[in-house]
């Protein structure tokens, strides 16, 4: 089983507005992964994405996956 990250891995830096996080928009997850946006249904709660590195599980880099809001830790790239 994997090991589940503790309570300060997973505090972002700031608060998020996932609401406005738009196609193309590369985040750090729980985890540290880094995944980009491919599309933000605009319900504050879901995104999919697309995983670029995943140190964690290398397996899951090139996946797409539909995420929690809560499991990004920080925007590191805006889109456009």
């Amino acid at each position: 089983m994997a090991e589940q990250p503790s309570f300060q891995q997973r505090v972002p830096k700031t608060v998020i507005n996932v609401l406005t996080l738009e196609p193309g928009t590369r985040v750090r997850l729980v985890g540290d992964a880094i995944a980009e946006v491919i599309a933000n249904p605009q319900d504050g709660v879901w995104l999919f994405l697309r995983y670029l590195a995943a140190p964690s599980n290398p397996d899951q880099v090139g996946a797409e996956e539909m995420i929690f809001a809560e499991d990004v830790l920080e925007v590191i790239e805006t889109a456009g």
